[in-house]
């Protein structure tokens, strides 16, 4: 025999050994054969019927000791003896069943019926009564939190009054344990997510009468001390210098240890990019609560990370990206960025060289773009290089640069040159719950510039160039606010104002004027279609303004993540206030509190075209 053969007919001898041996799996074939001389699973020696309304019918087949034992190996060895005590048994037990629910005067009866099959039936009767209620609450804080709201504290008093209103069984509503222990639980978290990490109840009692079919409920919650946060240790870092993030991380020392305070540190230092993961734990044990010790777990990225990406955006369609970073360039303290993006409507380079924190807390960056935009029967070719330095706190971001500025804009009408050289500084102040998913709060943003601008303006048909040049101011604000409407209704609310002062026969470069329309401005257009008209062809306006209002609600009362939401939008960008005609589009919207932000998928209906659009959206824009 050659080895060739030899080495198939080795093969074909494994395939079958394993094809026999899969064979004898459980998941292969279906169930597992029964040993030879065992005797097959024996039937079970009774059926349970459970007669009740079927929100309570569904609690006792799940947690009854005769529904469980019906179906459960070793049931055929019970005695008819052992049967009988849990038949006897039985009824106290769905009794207490019920009681969780708040059904204190149940009647329960258990009994064999004989309908003349195999094996014998047992049918439990259940007349549930009159379901009891909350007759009177009685709610008391006792600890650092009463004392702080004593003394007028007003984050105190605004805790202290929460915790009553978000306290879910207020007198009327029906009583069941499930709520009982929720509500409990929900208030010792609210109270440590607060920054009072030892709370812990004093006493807590339900006391029910069952003739009248009411409960009373006395709860005593002691907050214990308000902790803040002492000494900070970190721990993690391999390739960076403590300084890289403690500028950031000192801001919590002295601070009430607040859970959405900690969230806040916690992301910006990880919106530093050099970090996967950071983690700050204050030690709810310290002896000294107004100087508790915290934790600093840091993981490092690595040094050097290239990304390719394929996606989607609602403004600029299909994409494709590749990035690369590196952490530490020539082992320094600066980080360098540079990605290429190209996409069917929008393609770009960018690059970026920012350092690490200094000891201030500021980062000083320069940063560059080529960009290349085309839709709306148009093409526009940009590029800028800034110089600058931001930095970032709690509630306010900060960033100041210079800037030199050139775009090039082909349209129908003509070719727009430019240039400009400004000086810039962006202004942000967050009060919001979360900064991922606001549903309380308010976030406001301010840009200023000032610079000098040449542009030259030639039209298509052989006219003469014009050109000028001359200074421009540029302003621009936004404001968004969130607030629950109540019965889980949550609004939210936005405006936009922006204006370019310059002389009108200036033209500056088209990066700095405005335009209106799409996801995150005025939906149900499309991006950047909402501008003023020259000879028939959009170009960028001088003023904008933009608003809308929303309201959003869950879809399911245990899924509160997934909400729906109704929508108006109305603005547009003109040349002047005066000639200022809002667009309006109004629609409906799926949307998605997930962990990395909010998903949005909008459907909006636009006056000004009267068409529909779909709108994505991915996150928040602040």
């Amino acid at each position: 025999m050659s080895f060739r053969a030899a080495l198939r007919l080795a093969l074909w001898l494994g395939l079958a050994m394993l094809a026999g041996g899969c064979a004898q799996l459980p998941f292969f074939g279906g169930k597992a054969a029964a040993e030879p001389g065992q005797p097959p699973p024996a039937p079970p020696q009774f059926r349970l019927e459970v007669q009740a309304p079927p929100a309570l019918r569904t609690l006792l087949l799940q947690h009854l000791d005769l529904a469980r034992l019906q179906q459960a190996a070793g049931v055929e060895d019970l005695t008819p003896g052992e049967i009988d005590r849990l038949i006897g048994a039985a009824a106290a037990q769905a009794r207490s069943l019920l009681e969780t629910e708040g059904y204190f005067n149940a009647e329960v009866a258990v009994r064999r019926a004989d309908d003349g099959r195999l094996p014998p039936l047992l049918r439990m009767t259940v007349e549930p009564g009159p379901r009891a209620h909350i007759d009177r609450l009685t709610f008391e804080v006792q600890g650092g939190l009463y004392d702080e709201a004593a003394r007028g504290d007003a984050a105190a008093l605004a805790l202290e009054r929460a915790l009553r209103d978000e306290w879910a069984l207020q007198p009327g509503q029906p009583f069941t344990q499930a709520a009982w222990d929720a509500s409990k639980n929900r208030v010792l978290a609210t109270l440590r997510s607060n920054g009072y990490l030892a709370a812990q109840w004093s006493g807590t009692a339900a006391q029910v009468d069952a003739e009248r079919s009411t409960v009373r409920l006395f709860v005593v919650a002691d907050s214990g001390a308000l902790f803040r946060v002492g000494e900070i240790q970190i721990a993690g870092l391999q390739r960076h210098d403590e300084s890289a993030v403690m500028a950031t991380a000192r801001e919590l020392v002295g601070q009430a240890a607040t859970e959405m305070r900690i969230r806040d540190v916690q992301d910006r230092i990880l919106a530093l990019g050099l970090f996967d993961s950071a983690l700050i734990n204050v030690d709810p044990a310290s002896p000294d609560p107004a100087h508790a010790p915290a934790l600093l777990a840091l993981r490092e990225l690595q040094r050097q990370q290239a990304t390719l990406g394929v996606g989607y955006a609602d403004n600029t369609g299909l994409q494709a990206s590749l990035e690369y970073t590196d952490r530490s360039v020539f082992g320094s303290a600066w980080t360098a960025l540079t990605k290429l993006q190209v996409g069917q409507i929008q393609s770009t380079f960018n690059g970026e060289l920012i350092s690490h924190l200094r000891d201030d807390g500021w980062r000083t960056l320069f940063a560059g773009q080529l960009e290349r935009l085309s839709g709306n029967d148009e093409v526009r070719t940009s590029w800028y290089l800034r110089a600058g330095s931001t930095r970032d706190t709690i509630r306010i971001s900060r960033l100041y640069y210079a800037e030199y500025a050139s775009a090039r804009l082909d349209t129908a009408g003509g070719v727009n040159d430019s240039d400009a050289l400004s000086a810039n500084y962006h202004w942000m102040w967050r009060d919001v719950d979360d900064l991922r998913s606001p549903t309380r709060g308010s976030v406001w943003s301010l840009q200023g510039a000032g610079g000098y601008a040449r542009g030259t303006t030639t039209p298509i048909g052989g006219a003469a160039p014009t050109e000028d040049s001359g200074p421009f101011v540029r302003a621009y604000g936004r404001v968004e606010g969130y607030r629950p409407l109540g019965d889980s209704w949550l609004g939210s609310a936005r405006l936009e104002l922006g204006q370019v002062f310059v002389n009108e026969s200036l033209a500056v470069p088209d990066t700095l004027l405005f335009r209106a329309g799409g996801t995150d401005s005025v939906r149900g257009y499309a991006y950047r279609s909402l501008a003023p008209k020259l000879n028939g062809v959009e170009v960028g306006g001088t003023v904008l303004a933009t608003a809308s209002l929303q309201v959003a609600r869950p879809i399911f009362a245990d899924r509160p993540e997934f909400l729906w939401a109704v929508f108006v939008d109305a603005g547009n960008a003109a040349d002047s206030w005066g000639s200022m005609r809002p667009a309006y589009g109004y629609g409906v919207g799926l949307h998605w509190r997930s962990p990395v932000g909010p998903l949005r998928i909008d459907l909006a209906y636009g006056q000004e075209v009267r068409a529909l659009r779909l709108h994505f959206g991915v996150g928040v824009v602040f």
